[in-house]
């Protein structure tokens, strides 16, 4: 069989079982099963709509319980470093205090061992001078 004849067989083929097909779906059994699949993609659609509905209330729910313990856990870490300040605002002006307690300290100590080191050289002047 030459290759135009096979298409042309093909050709009247396809057509024949198109207008077969095309009869059956316009019958009373055909515009059921129409109707039938119609009805069961309807079906179809609303039943995922609500799975998708279902998601994405569940989705927010989860998205708020997020975004609520993230508030919560930045409120926490706030106090926190709050606290943290205020403790060492507290040591630092007590090492303020004590810095400067101890720079009057060290001043006194210094005028106490100035004056010793003055009175030793001048015991030991007097005592040069005696000596002569």
């Amino acid at each position: 069989m030459k290759d135009k004849t096979r298409e042309r067989v093909a050709l009247g083929l396809g057509l024949l079982a198109g207008a077969a097909l095309g009869y059956f779906l316009n019958s009373d059994k055909g515009r059921a099963i129409r109707k039938d699949a119609n009805d069961k993609m309807v079906k179809f659609g609303e039943e995922a709509g609500e799975r998708i509905s279902h998601f994405t209330d569940e989705a927010k729910v989860k998205a708020q319980a997020f975004s609520e313990s993230i508030t919560h856990a930045v409120e926490e870490g706030k106090e926190y470093l709050a606290h943290v300040g205020e403790n060492l605002k507290k040591k630092f002006s007590r090492a303020d205090i004590s810095i400067e307690s101890a720079s009057e300290d060290f001043k006194a100590g210094m005028k106490y061992a100035l004056r010793n080191i003055q009175k030793k050289a001048k015991e030991l002047e007097d005592t040069k001078v005696n000596a002569n």
